[in-house]
């Protein structure tokens, strides 16, 4: 056997070996690659699983992915329930100051969500120049890099859309998007579950005719506010209001224009209190409602229960079409606890009826309160 050979046969071998290496690694990179989205989807469902807040399940599955994708800004749009608009409820890494909502069809998320087709932008330079639109939200700061936009699907509808972008060029690639479009099944199932549970909460929370709350959550929360209050000494205070000669009401107009009335004071009682903040207004039953005012005195409540008074009054209640407006009045009553006053819920609750029966007694449409006891 000649050294020719021998040399040319070692050479082959070596070659062959060199093959074998570069064909392993290539095998060990696909391999870890498949370990870690195993790994991703696993964490994902856990989340999921654990949680129903869905700023903070939204939250770490977002975290959850970046460690397997280079995206540096993300945003996440929801289509509201009647289908025309798209809310941002998510965003990391923007400079977002002000709540964003976008028309079907506005900028590139609003496209993904009317078309429920994913986009990749590989260079994010060439789409600003070709199309001068947005990738998250309107008059943002344009970068360069690169884009992915996933629809979100539930059933085959579009819910909403993830978008994440890299400042690199191809820095987010197709196969990035290929694969967030697997995890966007699971994302968007999560976002439904959370939704369901808003839902069912809000259901179980809140009086179906008013969307005021509910008889139990007034107890619940009284009960929390009383003993809140107790370890903080501060003043709480209890309106308690009901409609004058309501039955009467239904008699001459009918249930269906009663609740009408009960709808439309819902509203004048949310709009003239600190709902938005602090007070609880609740539907205590038929048509007697309570607002919890924690941290107000109770010469303070009183003043908010006679502008409540005569903002009813003055409100012009439309009841059915033979009768446009009707006129509605209400009796209110107000109790309160300061200072170290020791006083329970259900002993609240009654000084509160009894100050109620006195507006009743004494003519009705009109303000008295029960004071604190405490000096």
């Amino acid at each position: 056997m000649s050294d020719d050979f021998l040399k040319e046969k070692i050479a082959q071998l070596e070659q062959e070996l060199e093959q074998s290496k570069e064909h392993a690694t290539t095998l060990g990179n696909l391999l870890e690659k498949k370990l870690n989205e195993i790994y991703i989807h696993y964490h994902i469902s856990r989340t999921i699983a654990s949680l129903v807040d869905l700023q903070e399940m939204i939250r770490q599955v977002t975290g959850i992915i970046k460690k397997a994708l280079p995206f540096e800004r993300v945003s996440v749009y929801l289509l509201d329930p009647h289908r025309e608009k798209l809310e941002l409820i998510f965003f990391s890494g923007l400079d977002v100051q002000k709540k964003i909502t976008l028309k079907m069809g506005e900028g590139t998320p609003g496209r993904i969500v009317e078309s429920g087709e994913h986009v990749h932008i590989h260079d994010l330079s060439i789409f600003y120049d070709t199309f001068n639109d947005f990738i998250h939200y309107p008059d943002e700061e344009k970068h360069d890099g690169s884009y992915i936009g996933i629809a979100l699907k539930v059933h085959n509808a579009t819910i909403g859309v993830i978008g994440m972008d890299n400042q690199e060029k191809f820095g987010l690639t197709v196969d990035d998007m290929d694969f967030m479009a697997i995890l966007s099944h699971q994302l968007a199932a999560g976002i439904e579950k959370s939704q369901l549970f808003d839902t069912i909460q809000q259901i179980s929370q809140h009086d179906g005719l008013t969307g005021l709350y509910n008889h139990r959550m007034f107890q619940e929360r009284l009960s929390s506010e009383v003993s809140r209050r107790s370890r903080t000494q501060k003043p709480l205070s209890l309106i308690m209001l009901d409609i004058d000669h309501f039955k009467q009401f239904n008699d001459n107009f009918g249930h269906q224009a009663g609740d009408s009335v009960l709808k439309q004071l819902a509203g004048i009682m949310l709009r003239q209190s600190r709902s938005d903040s602090i007070d609880l207004c609740c539907r205590y039953g038929g048509e007697e409602f309570m607002i919890i005012m924690p941290e107000q005195e109770i010469h303070n409540a009183v003043m908010v229960a006679d502008r409540l008074r005569k903002a009813v009054e003055s409100h012009p209640f439309t009841v059915r079409e033979d009768k446009p407006s009707a006129s509605v009045t209400i009796s209110l009553g107000v109790a309160g606890i300061s200072g170290d006053e020791d006083v329970s819920p259900e002993e609240l609750v009654k000084k509160a009826d009894e100050a109620l029966y006195l507006s009743k007694r004494n003519g009705r449409n009109r303000v008295s309160y029960s004071p604190p006891t405490a000096s």
